[in-house]
């Protein structure tokens, strides 16, 4: 008896095994490709914070104080896009033509001699930039005439002494710690509690020069190339949203005026899906470690 022919092709249970199979490979390949390409986005704001830094410390060897911010509600093709909001005649910051405000502020590219995607993250947002106010003023970030060797004094912050008599060195010198007492902005960790890392009101000075944020994954807080602030993705985190353009409008006379409520926020990322959420990168250099870099450190007499 002749065997009975197979009929040719797939049956629909195949079909739908190859169908299950493929689907689970394309996921996974979805995902992988996610990872990657997140990555890839965190490196490369992790090289535009690198970038921004050195041509910040550029600027202060050139110029001997820090820039101010670019307000980043103009677009990119505008003008004014990427220019510093600093009154030449006071040296303070004026976004919006307001003294001493630095709502909406960007890193300044074009002052800085940047292309705008060097200021941006890796998400295409614009990097949020605020300066500590007294260090935009002229000469405000020269520290070669204080001295390592000299004593501090304390009390009411004193100015470098210029230059240092080498006849009474050091008493005629001033101490960099007594220099930058009061000076620099406040960063907390991202606790409930606040905890400081970095704090202007310290006996010895901590506090940032100033802060560089990329606002991450999300986005919450930072501005686009069009000038539109970005609504971001969710989750954000309650003390993520410190960093964000209206809470970290700085508009305080001098850094003494900071609470450590107001601080900046600067934390290992959590990338949970409740208050605790946080996925921002902060650059934070201290006072010192800026003028050093731009070769106006303290230097003994």
């Amino acid at each position: 008896m002749p065997r009975s022919a197979r009929p040719e092709g797939f049956t629909l249970v195949e079909i739908a095994v190859v169908i299950v199979v493929l689907s689970l490979l394309l996921a996974m390949i979805a995902g992988i490709a996610t990872a990657l390409l997140g990555q890839q986005r965190r490196e490369a704001t992790r090289q535009r914070l690198t970038g921004v830094e050195t041509a910040l410390a550029l600027f202060v060897s050139q110029n001997r104080r820090l820039p101010c911010p670019a307000d980043g509600r103009i677009a990119s093709t505008a003008a004014g896009a990427g220019d510093e909001a600093r009154n030449a005649g006071t040296g303070a910051c004026q976004i919006g033509g307001a003294a001493n405000v630095q709502t909406h502020g960007v890193v300044p590219w074009r002052t800085l001699g940047l292309a705008e995607q060097d200021a941006t993250d890796g998400w295409g947002n614009r990097l949020t930039y605020r300066v500590a106010p007294e260090l935009t003023l002229a000469g405000a970030m020269d520290y070669t005439a204080c001295d390592p060797g000299a004593s501090v004094t304390g009390g009411t912050p004193s100015a470098c002494a210029s230059p240092c008599p080498s006849g009474t060195w050091p008493a005629g010198c001033t101490h960099p710690t007594d220099v930058t007492r009061t000076k620099g902005l406040k960063v907390r960790t991202n606790n409930a509690v606040v905890t400081l890392v970095m704090d202007s009101g310290a006996p010895v000075s901590t506090g940032a020069a100033y802060v560089v944020i990329s606002h991450g994954e999300n986005g919450v807080g930072g501005y686009g190339n069009s000038g539109l602030l970005q609504s971001g993705s969710t989750p954000s985190g309650t003390l993520e949203a410190a960093n964000n353009h209206a809470n970290v409008a700085f508009a305080h006379a001098t850094s003494a005026a900071m609470t450590n409520a107001s601080a900046f926020v600067d934390d290992f990322p959590s990338y949970n899906a409740d208050a605790s959420h946080f996925d921002d990168f902060v650059l934070r250099p201290s006072i010192l470690a800026v003028a050093t870099k731009a070769q106006l450190g303290p230097r003994a007499h």
